[in-house]
């Protein structure tokens, strides 16, 4: 029985670094929308942040993965992903322009495109076959607690400054929580440095420096094929929050809940004039809901994950991409709601769809998994996630175009299309991985 099998030390030390590098992480991603807009730019440009960002990383991740199947070692590799992204995530709090949040997106997403490949093939040859969902699942688990414990550290940085350090200005409020993130990030990398042991790789000796798709089988070139499609209908996460910021600053639900309690009225009168209130609030709201979403994420990513080694990998992903489909498109009709019904739909609606991760991330990995041998476990993971990032562009881009386009042709209603997109094509991308991949028990990978 896989419950009875106790999860490695490089699985859960890597967690912890995980833990640690999502707190940095999330200290400054659920923040950036409303940072964009207050630098005076929109949705379009958040699009082309967030999609120039994944798609930088999913091709690295290729490179990577391809380099650490190469030398037969994964954690040097690893290493230098997370200490670049650690150094220079805080930088944000630096820029003067919206569009420079590009660069460190980018240089960001270049750490990470280095370290994820090594890392899940690290991950894939310290367990075996039968409880790959499950140490996927784990690794998941602690990724999201950090992005619970982040917003709610941003949250804490915000009200200090604010309240202690008298900071009227929330953009410069925002600008110092951005940097006081690289803390987070030096204890991934001196976890990852000091606790994290590698395996000893196997035949790691005469290998070539090769990208074929020929060598991985065609149900799995099918799977990728899959992963690209569903991408192009799944637009980053800021887009969501980007909709829950435009749903409470049009309908002012959030300042009138604090202002009905007499304790938070008297802590937010500090704040200035109504209107920096009201932008404060909103801001403080972001992280709020961000952390609740990943508290889900945290308590359903490890059983999930070892749902897919009892039931199966496609059964689970499929379930996932069900819930994906119905949150985006439920996120489509938002609009129709009364305002204050809006914000009680957000929450219910962010811990449905914490579920779609909860279901999917695991079973994807440890179906990329079985699929491969475990020489070949890094260009897999770097082919899976250069799949993903040839969506990603794409998607936020045209995202951004939709929502910006119906929201100036049909104010109010650019979500509708956005959304209504990305849950069409979560529909075809089900149907098309019940009856173009296949999943077998008995992988080459079980040596």
């Amino acid at each position: 029985m896989t419950g009875k099998k106790k999860i490695p030390g490089v699985v859960i030390m890597l967690g912890f670094v995980s833990l640690f590098t999502d707190v940095a992480t999330e200290m400054i991603y659920p923040l950036i929308p409303v940072f964009v807009a207050a630098l005076g730019s929109g949705a379009i440009l958040l699009g082309i942040i967030e999609g120039v960002a994944e798609s930088t990383a999913a091709l690295l991740k290729l490179v990577s993965g391809i380099i650490s199947d190469k030398i037969g070692k994964r954690k040097i590799l690893v290493v230098a992903g997370y200490t670049i992204s650690s150094l220079v995530r805080p930088i944000t709090g630096l820029v003067t322009a919206a569009w420079e949040i590009i660069l460190i997106r980018m240089t960001d997403r270049v750490g990470k495109g280095i370290r994820t490949a090594p890392r899940d093939a690290l991950i894939a040859s310290s367990v075996d076959r039968q409880m790959r969902g499950r140490a996927y699942g784990f690794e998941r688990a602690m990724d999201h607690a950090g992005a619970v414990i982040g917003p709610l550290l941003a949250i804490l940085a915000l009200i200090i400054l604010f309240l202690w350090f008298h900071l009227s200005d929330p953009v410069t409020a925002l600008r110092w929580t951005f940097i006081l993130a690289i803390i987070p990030g030096i204890l991934a990398v001196l976890t990852l440095v000091l606790f994290v042991k590698e395996p000893v790789a196997k035949n790691k000796h005469g290998k070539t420096f090769t990208l074929s798709l020929r060598s991985v089988d065609k149900n799995f070139r099918n799977y990728l094929l899959v992963m690209i499609l569903f991408t192009l209908g799944n637009s980053s996460d800021a887009f969501l929050l980007f909709r829950v910021e435009e749903a409470i600053h049009r309908s002012g639900a959030v300042i009138d809940a604090v202002n009905g309690i007499p304790l938070l009225r008297k802590m937010i009168s500090s704040f200035g004039d109504e209107s920096v209130r009201t932008e404060v609030i909103n801001i403080l709201f972001l992280p709020l809901v961000w952390s609740f979403f990943h508290i889900i994420k945290v308590v359903f990513s490890t059983p999930l994950g070892t749902l897919s080694d009892r039931i199966g990998r496609k059964t689970v992903i499929i379930t996932g991409w069900i819930i994906y489909a119905f949150v985006y498109l439920s996120f489509a009709l938002l609009v129709f709601l009364r305002p204050g019904m809006q914000i009680a739909a957000t929450f219910i609606l962010f811990a449905i769809y914490a579920l779609f991760y909860a279901f999917t991330e695991g079973a994807e990995k440890a179906f990329v998994a079985d699929m491969v041998s475990d020489e070949k476990r890094g260009t897999a993971f770097g082919l899976f996630n250069l799949s993903v990032g040839l969506g990603a562009l794409p998607a936020s881009v045209i995202f951004g175009f939709l929502y910006s386009y119906f929201d100036k042709t049909m104010p109010g209603y650019g979500g509708t299309a956005a959304f209504g997109f990305g849950a069409f094509i979560a529909v075809v991308s089900m149907i098309l991985l019940s009856v173009r991949v296949h999943e077998s028990g008995r992988t080459a990978t079980d040596r």
